[in-house]
């Protein structure tokens, strides 16, 4: 009886293992199970072409000889400027290279009371404008960067008596420039900026022009010697 009884248990044994794997068989493929999609991180960068608008302050010495006699005399002028850039950034690993040019209208005058007649001689910058190249370094959405290249800016002489008297004249410069500012990429393509300049023109001749019928004359012309320091905050948009 023991040994029908061990042969029963093995039977039934075999009859289960058979059932579960016939049924196990029956049931349907389950689908793979997929990883989760890797999203790419964009990286930020400073490479385009970008376009802005600036504003700040003017201040300049003019020195030298004047047209007034020829005596040694100097000039310091001061005002405001506002204008618009365009530029284009490449940037390799952390360095950003670029070029840039703008331009700004300027209110960058100085003026003086003229004894002993009674008159008025006023002498100003009525705008900048500046080609540029440029080399920053990233710390990603931050970048400071120096900056050099070629400016340009006019001379405008103006003296008035209660006479009738008048004197002008206007003077083209051409000179060089150096400077170094921060950039903030603060939303998408927008950041801001804020730089300093300084602009020399050197030596050129001023000969001023009688234009009035007044007693106040040019009395010949002088050399003056221009220099400008710049400091502006202005936003661009990247394309």
């Amino acid at each position: 009886m023991r040994g029908i009884s061990l042969i029963a248990v093995s039977v039934a044994g075999s009859l289960l293992a058979f059932s579960c794997t016939t049924f196990a068989a029956d049931l349907p493929a389950q689908p793979p199970i997929k990883a989760p999609a890797m999203v790419p991180v964009e990286s930020f960068t400073w490479t385009g072409v970008y376009l802005g608008v600036h504003g700040g302050g003017a201040w300049s010495k003019l020195s030298g000889t004047n047209s007034f006699g020829g005596t040694a005399s100097s000039a310091s002028l001061d005002g405001w400027l506002a204008g618009g850039q365009i530029g284009a950034n490449y940037q390799v690993g952390q360095w950003v290279f670029g070029v840039q040019g703008d331009y700004a209208y300027a209110d960058d005058k100085f003026t003086q009371s003229l004894a002993p007649i009674v008159g008025t001689l006023e002498v100003k910058h009525d705008y900048f404008a500046t080609a540029s190249g440029r080399i920053g370094y990233a710390f990603d959405r931050l970048m400071v960067y120096g900056k050099g290249g070629v400016a340009f800016t006019r001379d405008k002489w103006r003296a008035t008596d209660n006479t009738g008297g008048l004197v002008f004249g206007n003077f083209n410069r051409t000179g060089w420039l150096a400077g170094a500012g921060f950039e903030w990429a603060f939303a998408g393509n927008w950041s801001v900026f804020a730089e300093y300049n300084y602009l020399s023109f050197g030596n050129i001749n001023e000969a001023l022009t009688t234009g009035g019928s007044g007693t106040l004359v040019a009395t010949g012309g002088g050399v003056v010697k221009d220099t400008t320091n710049i400091a502006k905050a202005g936003i661009n948009f990247r394309f």
